[in-house]
């Protein structure tokens, strides 16, 4: 049965995990953290609604996977979100790492990466010819872009992402 994004809205809840446990019920099967970051955190977001309206999410499955510094240059973002990514890349390449919060920087300094693995989706799911494209994590990938650029951090280095798949069959 297809599993579209206006089925996940429908099964909202305030609280991540009962909304989580709603739409598994109607057929999503994803880890809670893409949950929380793709479907709970962009709940009545229309815009990001309208992008993914034509994904049926009972087909994707989902893996975490690391990425090199050089692979993350070649990710696409939809057109509406890339100011996101170009904006913290500058801001960073200028400044370093503004983010104060203790456990961001905690993971930069000690681990070299973000805290929150960000979600990304090969072409098969958008139905499109890029390879990898961003859903959720732009601000952390322009950081990272612009932390790259500084060379604070090595193209070689490798970052955990989430990746959703087309199933096969």
């Amino acid at each position: 049965m297809r599993l579209n994004w206006s089925a996940i809205e429908r099964a909202y809840d305030e609280d991540p995990v009962r909304h989580g446990l709603n739409a598994q019920a109607a057929g999503l099967d994803c880890p809670a953290d893409v949950f929380e970051q793709l479907f709970h955190d962009h709940h009545g977001d229309g815009a990001f609604a309208a992008d993914l309206k034509s994904v049926d999410w009972s087909r994707v499955m989902w893996t975490q996977e690391d990425f090199t510094g050089v692979r993350l240059r070649q990710v696409a973002a939809p057109r509406g979100y890339q100011y996101a990514i170009d904006e913290a890349r500058a801001r960073t390449m200028l400044y370093g790492l503004l983010d104060e919060r203790p456990e961001v920087v905690a993971s930069w300094r000690e681990a070299g990466t973000w805290v929150r693995a960000p979600v990304l989706v090969d072409g098969g799911v958008l139905s499109n010819l890029y390879r990898y494209e961003l859903l959720v994590g732009f601000t952390r990938v322009g950081d990272l872009l612009g932390l790259l650029d500084r060379g604070d951090i090595r193209e070689m280095a490798t970052h955990r992402v989430w990746v959703g798949r087309v199933k096969a069959g």
